[in-house]
């Protein structure tokens, strides 16, 4: 399930569940919705980020796996920012959801970037290790995530920039984080 919340900075994506091949065509018709003149925040719900998808040996697992990279290239693609709001667990492909964004909040929850592995970062690791660009209070997060989508739209929207990696990268966006003193993103 999937719900759209109307913001004066931004249109807030909500998740909710697991990664299914529903909820993956949701988020393409959201994105498809949404257009190219607001930015994105993605966030979840109910202290989950967005869980991977569906289980392994479940039907739609495959069909789900199939529409994936489509959901991240049309994230990817979008022309204004998209922010992952990390209000909890980020799982899997839950977490590669969160990579197709151009910056990564996270206020709580871990980051357990292979739903096989046991290896779980928390707020802070995750900073840490360059999973998530910036670490919040719970209370912060969206706020924190609508801000963060505005100074990386400068007046007449700058395009992005690409950089080495393929990533896009949108003026403004690095010294908007530099200026609360981590150097989490360099100008490109």
């Amino acid at each position: 399930m999937l719900d759209l919340e109307y913001k004066a900075e931004a249109i807030l994506v909500r998740i909710r569940g697991v990664l299914t091949t529903e909820l993956l065509d949701s988020l393409m018709a959201a994105i498809a919705y949404i257009g190219p003149g607001r930015p994105i925040i993605l966030t979840g719900a109910g202290g989950v980020f967005a869980l991977d998808l569906e289980p392994l040996y479940s039907p739609g697992r495959e069909e789900a796996l199939n529409r994936l990279p489509y959901v991240l290239a049309a994230l990817r693609a979008h022309p204004l920012p998209v922010v992952a709001a990390i209000n909890g667990n980020a799982v899997g492909a839950g977490y590669t959801l969160a990579c197709a964004a151009d910056a990564r909040i996270i206020s709580g929850g871990v980051i357990q970037p292979s739903s096989g592995s046991t290896v779980r970062y928390s707020p802070p690791a995750a900073v840490a290790v360059g999973l998530a660009d910036y670490c919040c209070a719970p209370a912060e997060l969206i706020g924190t995530a609508l801000r963060q989508a505005s100074r990386c739209q400068p007046a007449g929207i700058a395009p992005f920039a690409v950089s080495s990696l393929g990533a896009k990268v949108r003026p403004g966006l690095a010294a908007s984080v530099v200026e609360h003193g981590h150097e989490v993103a360099r100008t490109v």
